[in-house]
């Protein structure tokens, strides 16, 4: 066995220990040796934490404890005593992508063209800067605050003025404020140790740039060189809007020549109509993942999230609203947040407010104190006790002719005061009082718990919810975020750049925690800059293999489902994009209806998910022959782009329209040398099988957009 192996076996043992509570002093110093010299270590222990705590609950409240579900609420009940936790004894426990080439000439040339030195497996080749053509057309140009703090948001949204079912100008961009942002590269100002509050957006940006490039000399590495317009075009629209840009779009970006175009495009991006479907169908997924169960009504959830971003209410009353909702699943769409994790005495809860608002597991620490930081059981049991006086109500609707519908879910905070009690593994019962952060809440009985926890997360006083949002921002955007894994920001995980961390956290509380603003500050920082190929000096940046990011270029990302989809969409034909929210409701549910085949719900407390998408035998498939794909390759249908590029009488022409359609980028002219000669063979070859000449070239050209939509380059963000 390697050693790798060894220490996996003893850490199995160490940690079978610790859930049993028979680990010794020298036993506890030795797993935290483990867990914090190797990232997959760390893994495993969360894991196995997470796995036992699961086991814990299934069988104390059995393993279909769902929701728990109460009569509506009456004036007499609201005196009762909150319930104890039921006790309960423990018991131990213990194609590769498979691809078949149907035309091998077209792949060969892709693969062997798109190949560098020193890069991963991705397609990207310099795009030479002459190479414009002149048949082609390019497109037309086109504060601080105040967190609710004594009382709960109820959302009520009304159909007919749902941002969704409304037309809206999307032609006139609106920034947040008049603050300017950098243009191309940003002017080096002096390196500060700490921002002032309020600091410009050149200052912030100056400032990631100067600490990044501190983590730099500090690894002795060179960064590598800066990613043409075309892979930052490309990379932009992905991250931000969640699809790759038009042909006119890409076009429109390449060929200006405004120094301030990179800021302009960043600004622009963000007033979309898809940047706000793209963020609500994020969160959403984030919030009770792609599928749900449980009555949850997901729609309703994501009209609140589409209604928030796309007036770009602060983070914080987001998080309030998501936290303190109460009300009906169907009139206040906050409430299914947590409507999906009340199961198992709000443990799924406790753990996921914490983990997505706060950048903290605890889970681990449901069953026992944690064996190497000061995170105790009680602290857990503390946050819980927050969610004791909710109450899921259940009401029956009616349909037509007396039809029985869906039941109706509705949160109630019920009016009682209390001690609640938790368990611990020598079968104790202790106390927990409500305490966040130190602070301990009145348990009163006329004390809404939930509010009061809200307004702690958001109020400001602690950047915890800052430094969460902006450790999840930048991993997103850089596939890394400062920490690994980015919601585990204990005290055993130190962040990479912790300068960059706390100054970024204060000054997104200082903008009023405006998303807007934080996503500018990153896609305009250097390092978002960056190629995602490896430079001379830089080989070891590679985090895929457990070092640690130092962000010394992009790292590749695979792309999501939803980003897939809807760039297949776009790559048949750009006049299905959503121009207003009215269309993009419907195309959502349609997207949401195919990812649904790819979705695999695990039957746990939390609902985890696996897909058998992501570079998978199915996804291969898909790309393959699915009917997305498919349709782009329609050379009959006269809208599609393959029945448009047909129409050019160049060879040239058509082989860059598709290449800039499927690849943000036009093809190099070895490339474009290479695969007109594949097309003559193609079409010399079919017409020998008695195929129409015309048919014959059309299918050729078929089968260049069919290689380019099933590379690499294609299907990673880079």
């Amino acid at each position: 066995m390697s050693k790798k192996e060894v220490e996996l076996a003893e850490l199995s043992l160490l940690m079978e220990a610790l859930c049993e509570e028979r680990l010794s002093t020298a036993e506890k110093m030795r797993l935290e040796e483990i867990v914090l010299a190797d990232p997959d270590a760390m893994q495993f222990y969360l894991n196995y934490s997470h796995l036992h705590g699961t086991l814990y609950w299934d069988q104390g409240m059995g393993s279909d404890a769902m929701i728990p579900i109460a009569a509506p609420v009456s004036e007499s009940e609201s005196t009762e005593e909150i319930e104890k936790p039921a006790v309960a004894r423990r018991k131990r426990w213990g194609l590769g992508l498979a691809t078949a080439c149907l035309l091998v000439f077209s792949v060969f040339a892709l693969n062997s063209l798109m190949k560098t030195n020193e890069a991963p497996n991705l397609a990207n080749q310099p795009v030479e800067q002459n190479q414009t053509p002149d048949d082609i057309t390019h497109g037309t140009p086109e504060n601080q605050v105040a967190v609710q703090s004594n009382h709960t948001r109820n959302i009520q949204i009304e159909p007919a003025k749902h941002p969704m079912l409304q037309n809206q100008n999307v032609d006139t961009v609106t920034a947040s404020d008049d603050r300017p942002l950098i243009a191309t590269r940003p002017q080096q100002l002096a390196p500060v140790e700490k921002l002032p509050s309020n600091a410009s957006d050149k200052a912030i940006v100056t400032f990631i740039n100067h600490r990044i490039e501190d983590g730099w000399k500090a690894a002795n590495m060179t960064p590598s060189s800066f990613a043409t317009d075309e892979e930052w075009v490309r990379r932009a629209y992905l991250d931000v809007i969640g699809r790759i840009p038009t042909a006119s779009e890409a076009e429109q970006f390449l060929a200006s020549n405004q120094t301030d175009k990179h800021e302009r495009l960043v600004k622009k991006l963000t007033e979309d109509p898809t940047y706000v479907t793209n963020w609500s169908t994020i969160w959403t997924r984030l919030l009770i993942g792609r599928s749900t169960s449980r009555e949850i009504n997901r729609q309703a959830l994501q009209d609140f999230l589409v209604q928030s971003f796309a007036e770009n209410r602060p983070w914080s009353e987001m998080v309030y609203d998501l936290v303190s909702a109460e009300g009906d699943s169907e009139t206040n769409g906050a409430t299914n947040f947590l409507l999906a994790h009340l199961n198992n005495e709000a443990v799924p809860a406790t753990a996921i407010t914490t983990r997505l608002f706060l950048g903290t597991q605890i889970q681990c620490t449901q069953c026992h104190n944690h064996p190497f930081n000061d995170a105790t059981q009680s602290q857990f049991w503390e946050i819980n006790s927050f969610f004791k006086q909710t109450k899921v109500v259940r009401s029956q609707k009616m349909g037509e002719a007396g039809k029985k519908q869906a039941p109706k879910l509705e949160l109630v905070s019920v009016s009682k005061g209390g001690t609640t009690f938790y368990e611990t593994r020598q079968g104790l019962m202790q106390p927990a009082y409500p305490k966040y952060a130190g602070i301990k809440v009145s348990d009163d009985a006329g004390v809404n718990r939930r509010q009061e926890l809200a307004r702690l997360m958001t109020s400001g006083k602690t950047d915890q919810l800052a430094r969460a949002m902006v450790n999840r921002m930048w991993a997103h955007f850089f596939g890394y975020g400062f920490t690994k894994p980015i919601d585990d920001m204990g005290y055993h995980n130190s962040p990479t750049h912790p300068e960059l961390l706390d100054q970024l956290a204060r000054q997104f509380i200082d903008s009023g925690y405006d998303i807007k603003q934080l996503i500018q500050w990153i896609c305009l920082s250097d390092a978002y800059r960056l190629s995602s190929r490896f430079a001379e000096d830089n080989v070891s940046d590679n985090p895929d293999d457990g070092s640690t990011p130092n962000f010394s270029r992009m790292y590749v990302k695979q792309m999501t489902a939803e980003q897939l989809y809807d760039s297949l969409l776009v790559t048949a034909n750009p006049a299905q994009i959503v121009t207003n929210y009215s269309t993009a409701w419907d195309k959502m549910q349609k997207r949401d209806q195919w990812l649904q085949q790819f979705v695999y719900t695990h039957e746990n407390e939390e609902n985890d998910e696996t897909t058998t998408f992501d570079g998978t035998i199915t996804q291969a498939l898909l790309m393959m022959n699915g009917p997305l794909v498919k349709h782009s390759l329609d050379y009959q249908q006269e809208e599609t782009i393959l029945a448009q590029v047909l129409k050019e009488r160049s060879p040239d022409t058509r082989i860059k329209k598709l290449s800039m359609a499927a690849l943000t980028r036009y093809p190099s002219s070895r490339e474009l040398s290479e695969l007109k000669r594949l097309v003559k063979e193609r079409t010399r070859f079919l017409t020998t099988r008695n195929v129409p000449l015309q048919t014959a070239v059309q299918q050729s050209y078929q089968d260049i957009y069919w290689a380019y939509l099933n590379s690499n380059e294609f299907i990673l963000i880079h």
